[in-house]
């Protein structure tokens, strides 16, 4: 039997060395910070050294770390993006309707926008532009990833890079309105439920 398989069947984890740790460790600390900062101050007026003061490290740290400013946004969305991805992690997708796993998928998206509010609010517009959406997203091609996975039939007029695309369209479009309308009067989980309704509703075959 395969060493690092454990009694139970799962497969050990490689221990993570001390150099390793402290280099996430400082990851965290400069991304933190800058997201901080983005927040309070803005992106355009904050600079890379007013990172490395946050964060209280050098400033060739925050650079061997993200070397340009706009990859903080990029590390941003891939966080969340990871967290919604994680709602999901231990289900059989061709076990489960897509429209199931979908479901779960955006739910935990709402989550943490609705967590991050003010957060989202100072950085998802920044992140739309330095991400071009509408040419293509690591978004869309995670959710295509994920509708492939399923195995659930779509129509012939539709493929699933096509179906991925209008749900992450979708959900920025809802976001970028949910963040610009009061806070009570518009639901993001509502919102990402109609997206994903209409868009399902017209790419499955049943």
């Amino acid at each position: 039997m395969d060493p690092q398989v454990v009694a139970s069947g799962v497969a050990e984890l490689p221990a993570i060395s001390t150099r390793t740790r402290k280099r996430h460790e400082r990851r965290d600390r400069v991304y933190a910070a800058a997201i901080e900062l983005f927040v309070q101050r803005g992106f355009d007026e904050t600079s890379m050294d007013d990172i490395a003061v946050r964060a209280d490290l050098a400033r060739t740290t925050v650079f061997n770390h993200f070397p340009r400013k706009a990859l903080f946004l990029e590390e941003w969305a891939l966080r969340r993006r990871q967290r919604a991805a994680g709602a999901i992690e231990d289900t059989d997708l061709t076990a489960s309707s897509l429209r199931e796993v979908l479901e779960r998928y955006f739910t935990a998206l709402a989550a943490v926008n609705a967590e991050t509010r003010t957060e989202t609010t100072a950085l998802m517009t920044l992140s739309l532009k330095a991400n071009d959406v509408f040419r293509g997203h690591t978004l869309g091609q995670d959710l295509t990833d994920l509708i492939i996975a399923s195995g659930e039939p779509l129509r012939p007029s539709t493929d699933a890079a096509q179906v991925g695309r209008l749900l992450a369209l979708g959900y920025y479009s809802a976001v970028v309105r949910w963040v610009h309308a009061p806070p009570s009067s518009l639901r993001l989980d509502s919102e990402l439920a109609a997206v994903l309704d209409t868009v399902l509703s017209g790419a499955l075959t049943h």
